[in-house]
């Protein structure tokens, strides 16, 4: 990584300032090749083109302002669709009303530290990565980011770039649930299974052992992905041999088939009736494989009208492509749609990071100390009635 005296391009160095004062230190790198289209950036890095981030200034027809679209060097942005996001016609920018809103040329322009605020909407395929590359200020320089990142920076508005068709379902409003540790019971049913496998003796143990389980499955969900049914029996086995109990890997792989079994909580099902008769649509967005949550949903007697498993996007939550995938597929809106959750870092952070509103059950605990939440609900009774009076616009 250059430094930025480092720096040859006066540009470069500009926005490696301003990277610098959000305390991103050290990102810009110049490269001897071109990095102006996105084939050449994603050459010059060394990176696929859907993790190039295209800088697309705009200016719209009637008013005549300024509108940036990051878009994923693998998609091309459709102008007629995103009208009905930015409210005008587009038309593409010449290059000297590029550079008086935007400070830079095109080729270089960055996602952010622009002459003026700059409305920004950020295709949802940037955000389902775990790093991207955009330009930095010169058609020579590039900056990595995470899509977090990006969207802190830029304080930019997810949409698709590109049209994407609503089921046909209607137009009744969406309720997501996280599953396990809000719908089902997943501390009780764990404890359960350590008790089934006699590996503890003493409330001591038990509890030593959920909290070993809790990192080691943490840890084993940061690396590449793999099923989760392999995730929880490894994560088991090694949590009971750090704690100096005999497992053995053919019993641990005994939990993961368990988990469609493991107990509701008492008001889960009421709950999830009565907001399908209140016309509610309802997702489920878990970190579990396919076919154990379809056993779940079986076993739990609810219908979802949308699903969106670890499996299908290939990483886990607390990462944002479990709900992109979701918007996705649904065609709506995250301001439209309310997102319920026991867990905080995992699922109420990152939903509302990308615009869902959020109700937080207090499953195992109350909701964390200055954390903002959205709703807060001692259990899921009343749920319906509780998100009508908060009701969506």
């Amino acid at each position: 990584m250059s430094e930025t005296s480092a720096l040859r391009h006066r540009s470069a160095r500009k926005f490696d300032a301003v990277l610098a004062s959000a305390g991103l230190i050290g990102r810009v790198v110049e490269l001897p090749d071109s990095t102006r289209t996105a084939e050449e950036a994603a050459r010059a890095v060394g990176c696929e083109l859907r993790q190039i981030v295209k800088s697309l200034v705009f200016r719209t027809a009637t008013s005549g302002n300024s509108v940036l679209i990051l878009a994923s060097g693998a998609n091309r942005v459709d102008e007629t669709w995103m009208a009905r996001y930015v409210g005008e016609t587009l038309g593409r920018a010449d290059p000297e009303f590029v550079r008086s809103v935007a400070g830079f040329a095109i080729g270089g322009v960055p996602p952010t530290g622009h002459f003026e605020r700059i409305p920004t909407y950020i295709d949802y395929d940037l955000l389902e990565l775990s790093e991207v590359w955009a330009a930095a200020g010169h058609p020579h320089a590039v900056c990595r980011l995470t899509p977090r990142e990006l969207l802190d920076l830029t304080r930019g508005q997810p949409v698709p770039v590109t049209p994407i068709q609503e089921p046909a379902t209607g137009g009744a409003p969406w309720v997501t649930f996280d599953c396990y540790g809000t719908l089902v019971d997943w501390k009780t049913g764990l404890l359960q299974q350590f008790d089934r496998l006699a590996v503890t003796g003493s409330e001591e143990d038990r509890d030593r052992l959920f909290d070993a389980y809790v990192r080691e499955e943490q840890a084993l969900e940061t690396v590449p992905f793999r099923p989760y049914r392999e995730v929880i029996a490894e994560a088991v086995y090694r949590a009971a041999n750090s704690e100096g109990l005999e497992l053995s890997r053919e019993r641990a792989n005994e939990v993961p088939e368990s988990i469609p079994s493991w107990p509701a909580f008492p008001d889960t099902r009421r709950a999830l009736v009565d907001l399908q008769q209140h016309q509610y649509r309802i997702g489920v967005l878990s970190n579990i494989d396919a076919d154990l949550m379809e056993r779940t949903l079986e076993n739990l007697g609810v219908r979802a009208d949308i699903v969106v498993t670890a499996e299908e996007v290939r990483s886990y939550k607390p990462a944002w492509s479990h709900w992109i995938r979701f918007l996705k597929r649904t065609g709506t809106a995250p301001d439209k749609v309310w997102h319920v959750s026991g867990s905080y870092d995992y699922d109420i952070e990152p939903a509302r990071a990308l615009g869902f509103r959020t109700v937080y059950v207090e499953r195992y605990a109350g909701p964390p100390a200055g954390r903002a939440v959205g709703m807060s609900v001692p259990g899921l009774e009343g749920l319906a009635g509780r998100l009508q009076q908060g009701s969506l616009p």
